[in-house]
């Protein structure tokens, strides 16, 4: 929408989210070209885990690019004690429903500690107002989060650190009873995981397949978040990307599937869950 052009990147095997590797290798090959000029890196903190924020941080610095924190399912986890939404220049975050701290429709925040910048975001947030909502200095958007799903969010909030107790608590059963049989998304030693999904890695496309119908079966939901990598996606043809380009991503692609995560999940519930791959 602003007329940049995207360059992506390939992920950690382990952990699904953005490959520092890969990122310095993708930068110095755009300025071999000399076709584009790296501006922002936005990383994605994906399924409750942040990216490798250490590593991106330094290279980020050292190519003077601009970092965006796409903590969307990020809230709620942490580096070091350090917590989402707090790296790089200006980071934001989402309420939908499906999130860690979620609201009852759409809703989202933005962090920043630089004052000019957040003076354009309110202006931006309001049709890109100037001294007052009626005068216009910028193309904006009507962003507001409206008053009754903050409403809802506030209680929630206060809710948040206990759910996410339960949501590790319940992660580390599965881990635990699914071993051998499935990987989970690996968490750093030094990481927190907020785990808004509790995501896994098949033995490939049909293992996946013959859990998630067994599952289905007994009434269990499960969910393939992205089932077509980013840069395959249609609307990125022009951009000339083609299978094998980057593969751990393709690969995830075809195996990861998510069990149910949330912050009243139950032992029992749990081990039926895990009861039901197992028996497969």
């Amino acid at each position: 929408m602003t007329g940049a052009t995207p360059v992506f990147c390939d992920i950690n095997p382990h952990t699904f989210n953005l490959d520092p590797d890969s990122l310095k290798e993708q930068v110095e090959r755009v300025l071999r070209e000399g076709t584009l000029t790296p501006k922002a890196v936005i990383p994605v903190d994906l399924f409750g885990e942040p990216a490798e924020f250490p590593r991106i941080e330094e290279i980020c610095r050292e190519y003077h690019l601009l970092l965006m924190e796409d903590a969307a399912q990020g809230f709620g986890g942490a580096i070091q004690g350090k917590r989402a939404c707090c790296f790089g220049d200006v980071s934001a975050t989402s309420f939908f429903p499906a999130k860690v701290l979620g609201c009852y429709g759409d809703g989202g925040a933005i962090f920043t500690d630089d004052e000019e910048m957040y003076q354009k975001l309110l202006s931006i947030r309001v049709h890109g107002k100037g001294s007052d909502k009626y005068e216009n200095i910028r193309l904006g958007l009507n962003a507001r989060l409206d008053t009754v799903q903050a409403a809802i969010l506030l209680p929630k909030l206060r809710a948040l650190d206990e759910e996410i107790t339960v949501r590790n608590r319940m992660a580390a059963r599965y881990s635990e009873q699914l071993e051998g049989i499935v990987e989970p998304q690996a968490v750093l030693d030094g990481y927190f995981s907020s785990f808004g999904y509790y995501t896994v890695q098949a033995r490939d496309g049909a293992h996946r397949d013959a859990i998630m119908k067994e599952l289905k079966e007994q009434g269990i939901p499960t969910m393939i978040y992205y089932p077509i990598p980013l840069h395959l996606q249609k609307v990125y043809e022009p951009l000339g990307y083609q299978k094998g380009d980057l593969p751990v991503c393709e690969a995830l692609c075809e195996r990861v599937f998510s069990l149910p995560m949330h912050g009243y999940l139950t032992q029992e519930q749990v081990d039926f869950i895990c009861d039901t791959i197992k028996s497969l």
